[in-house]
This record gives structure tokens, C-alpha cells and sequence, in this order.
């Protein structure tokens, strides 16, 4: 449920010696605070609205006759 698109991250390495192999390698980034909140939105809103539509559609009256 990527609702932008995924993060990607392209490392470029040069003369890398077999010293640093095996290494632990930390990659931090600046996440904005709203964008954590973006996806329980999304998914919060989708609910609603099927809810609301079902809801919708059971209060269609589709019956053949008329109502006595």
C-alpha cells in the first residue's frame, strides 16, 4: 500500500578493499512528520468510504412492485 512510491537508495562504490567487507553500513534520512501519518489516512478514508457506499447501496430500494 505505497500510497507515493517507494524509497530507493543507489550506493556507488570505488576501490572498495575486502578490509571493509562485512561492515555495518548506516543510512539515516530526514523523514517528514506528516508523511508518517499518510498511510493510516489512506487507509482510514478507503474503509469509510466503502463503508459508506455499502451503507448507500443497502438503502436502495430496488424491489419490482409498488409500495402498498
Amino acid at each position: 500500500m505505497d500510497t507515493v512510491g517507494r524509497s530507493t537508495l543507489q550506493l556507488t562504490a570505488l576501490n572498495v578493499v575486502d578490509d571493509f567487507r562485512g561492515k555495518e553500513l548506516v543510512v539515516t534520512y530526514d523523514y517528514p512528520f506528516l508523511a508518517g501519518f499518510r498511510k493510516p489516512i489512506v487507509i482510514f478514508s478507503s474503509l469509510m468510504a466503502t463503508f459508506g457506499v455499502a451503507y448507500l447501496i443497502s438503502r436502495l430500494d430496488v424491489s419490482i412492485g409498488r409500495k402498498a
